[in-house]
């Protein structure tokens, strides 16, 4: 993750926001008074809302650990999904 101050992102807005879109980096951003911020780019975004929603989805994480699993200690994916 990315550091830096409020005042250094407003004069240099697009470069930064260019380059957090285009290297898929989170820029976490400090203010002198108040709460600090991040910058991601929206596929950014929509992947973590995708990873929410799926999470909330009752044994879909355990089912994947499962499959992981299993491809490990077969060592084939092919052989795994039989």
């Amino acid at each position: 993750m990315l550091e830096t101050t409020a005042d250094y992102l407003r004069q240099n807005l697009q470069q930064q926001v260019a380059y957090c879109v285009e290297s898929h980096e989170v820029l976490h951003v400090k203010q002198e008074k108040g709460e600090s911020f991040v910058v991601l780019g929206v596929e950014d975004w929509q992947a973590i809302e995708e990873t929410l929603f799926l999470n909330r989805i009752p044994g879909l994480v355990d089912s994947i650990h499962q499959a992981h699993q299993d491809v490990l200690e077969k060592g084939d994916i092919a052989e795994a999904l039989n």
